[in-house]
């Protein structure tokens, strides 16, 4: 077996004085004190508890800088850019964020199915409309914070695609979903793919004045901090990312193991770890897929169960004819319907049962040595194996053996 894993990483030892180091030399941005932030009604866009973000600790770093120019705290909010996930508890919060933000500053969860609280802005690439959070819009100045793993659709997360998906309303996110989709079906670890071209345009359309993102070890410890414009910032992270997460492999295996960790809460975030399988496997090869989801499914999204059963043809066919109830859903079940294409899919989970996974066209097994032994009859021949251990943000850079 040939184990994919995240580089070992030094964390910063100093992740404060770390974030401050980025904060006081921003990339290709004025400083936040010198784009005057007194006076100024200041948005600061964070994601939730999908992403492992060191959100408290960058918030700290933050609002410092801002209390420092003499922002009140009246004059903060903060946004959870959930896309299109389900609301925080207010406990979730304060775990998040700690107890001290979430009780001296207004922090609300996006919205993006409630169209009193969105607004229309304009069209970008194939007529997608640019729908965004309204209060997001009220506000003067425009902060942005986030994580950098690798991601299936955006090529690499954080950057502004903490806007498109997270702040953006229910048509938008379904429109780009499915023109990810069917340009790039699996864009994991792509800088510069469509689905990323078209987020940076949406974000050039609102307005972000300042990004702030780390990028992590694999236990989630802050090794360095990029920030300022929003392009420049990230594209300098995902250099620095790529070293942690993007692990070089020699060869596709005939079966890929692949859990989703840190991707867990339910399958919208588990499916992670089916893209990076999908990039360490063979056409033709099979995927075991280990995820919790404590969550099921989706609880946001009832109807992508009902997508999951159809083939991309049928999806794009659907698409067209304009019959869609959940753009969101369509457009994710287009990505896995290209996997399973491409693959025999297992699953292993406690939150998706045996009828659920027989729907979507998976194997269910207990445990991985039954799904192993399956795909091993299935393939008749002694297979190679890859296993990722973190298959929810690791981007497999596989080494194709030369012919000979």
């Amino acid at each position: 077996m040939n184990v994919i894993s995240p580089t070992a990483a030094d964390p910063s030892p100093t992740p404060l004085q770390e974030i401050q180091r980025a904060l006081e030399n921003p990339i290709g941005s004025p400083t936040i004190e010198a784009l005057s932030p007194r006076g100024k009604k200041i948005a600061i866009v964070v994601d939730d508890m999908s992403r492992m973000t060191p959100t408290n600790t960058l918030l700290q770093s933050i609002l410092g800088v801002l209390h420092s120019e003499g922002v009140k705290k009246e004059d903060v909010k903060i946004i959870i850019a959930l896309g299109t996930h389900r609301p925080m508890t207010t406990q979730e919060m304060k775990d998040k964020y700690g107890s001290q933000i979430v009780e001296r500053y207004e922090v609300i969860n996006h919205s993006f199915r409630d169209e009193t609280e969105l607004e229309f802005v304009d069209y970008v690439a194939e007529n997608i409309p640019v729908w965004i959070n309204k209060e997001y819009l009220k506000s003067d100045l425009r902060i942005a914070t986030g994580n950098i793993v690798p991601h299936y659709n955006a090529g690499w997360g954080a950057g502004a695609k903490i806007l498109l998906p997270g702040l953006a309303g229910e048509e938008t996110v379904g429109r780009m979903h499915v023109y990810s989709a069917t340009t790039t079906p699996n864009g994991l670890g792509l800088d510069e793919n469509p689905t990323r071209l078209l987020i940076d345009t949406f974000a050039k359309k609102v307005g972000l004045d300042f990004l702030v993102n780390t990028v992590t070890t694999k236990l989630g410890q802050i090794a360095r901090v990029f920030a300022g414009d929003f392009v420049r910032a990230h594209r300098f992270g995902v250099a620095f990312a790529r070293q942690i997460y993007g692990v070089r492999t020699s060869g596709l295996a005939d079966i890929t193991i692949s859990s989703s960790y840190p991707a867990d809460i339910d399958y919208w975030q588990g499916l992670k770890g089916l893209f990076s399988a999908d990039l360490a496997t063979k056409a033709g090869g099979g995927i075991i897929e280990a995820t919790p989801c404590p969550e099921g499914l989706s609880p946001m999204h009832p109807r992508w169960i009902d997508y999951l059963q159809f083939d991309t043809r049928q999806l794009k066919e659907m698409y067209k004819a304009g019959n869609v109830e959940d753009l969101v859903a369509l457009g994710l079940a287009l990505n896995i319907a290209y996997v399973k294409e491409r693959h025999t899919v297992c699953i292993i989970s406690d939150g998706i049962s045996s009828k659920e996974a027989a729907k979507i066209g998976f194997q269910k097994f207990d445990n991985v040595d039954e799904a192993l032994e399956y795909l091993s009859r299935r393939l008749d021949h002694e297979s190679k194996v890859n296993v990722l251990t973190h298959g929810g943000e690791t981007y497999p850079m596989v080494e194709q053996t030369p012919n000979v």
